[in-house]
């Protein structure tokens, strides 16, 4: 039986072989954009369980009606709520940016999130996490997208993904998994890990029925190589 340490370097040399037929395949990198991070998170939770058009779609149309966050914490619920329809799950969405933003005024004064940029990324999670609703994958999506932290957020894509990989144990949680896996891929690498495994996820290692046959990773993938 190998041991924790031969364990661990094994996982990281998988890890690293993954990122580079990732990069070869997808080449998927994050993008630029001109979101503040109050900005960011309330885009975070629109996403939440959504096709990309429609969340975009519901985040235009809350910024076109109200610019600026304080706008949109002063904004009565029922019209945010109307704003992000296209959005699905508009009732629960109004009702948590309502509370985020609620939250950082009691607290702060105001609904800016970016002092978090002065804090070291386990601060930054800390204080976001603390906020009505905010999970870790959502705190780090914030810190990667609109702060550029080396950062590997745990969707469900990447957790599925990363445990038929065999990078994680099938029970790891996403909690768990977000500190593993930051554990073996290098700081510099860790938001491209994150986008192509997304991509991975959404395009070919589908939940149910996995493409494996076009699968850039079948080679390295303990589930495609157990049911060889």
């Amino acid at each position: 039986m190998p041991s924790v340490n031969q364990d661990l370097a094994a996982r990281k040399q998988k890890a690293q072989e993954v990122d580079r037929r990732l990069v070869k395949a997808f080449g998927l990198t994050v993008p630029g954009n001109d979101r503040d991070m109050t900005h960011e998170l309330i885009h975070a939770v629109l996403s939440q369980n959504t096709h990309r058009r429609n969340y975009n779609l519901a985040y235009r149309r809350l910024t076109d009606e109200f610019p600026t966050a304080d706008d949109i914490g002063k904004a009565p619920l029922a019209e945010i709520e109307r704003a992000i329809r296209p959005g699905g799950l508009s009732k629960q969405k109004s009702r948590a940016i309502k509370e985020i933003l609620n939250s950082l005024e009691a607290q702060r004064g105001d609904t800016s999130l970016e002092f978090l940029r002065r804090m070291p990324v386990p601060e930054a999670r800390g204080f976001l996490t603390s906020l009505p609703g905010v999970g870790p994958k959502t705190a780090s999506v914030v810190l990667m997208f609109a702060d550029g932290r080396k950062v590997l957020p745990v969707d469900t894509h990447v957790l599925r993904t990363s445990r038929r990989l065999g990078l994680i144990d099938e029970r790891t949680d996403a909690v768990k998994a977000e500190h593993e896996l930051e554990e073996l891929v290098p700081p510099a690498k860790r938001p491209r890990m994150h986008l192509n495994l997304v991509h991975l996820g959404r395009e070919i290692c589908h939940a149910r029925g996995p493409r494996h046959e076009i699968c850039p990773l079948n080679a390295v993938c303990d589930l495609y190589q157990s049911t060889r």
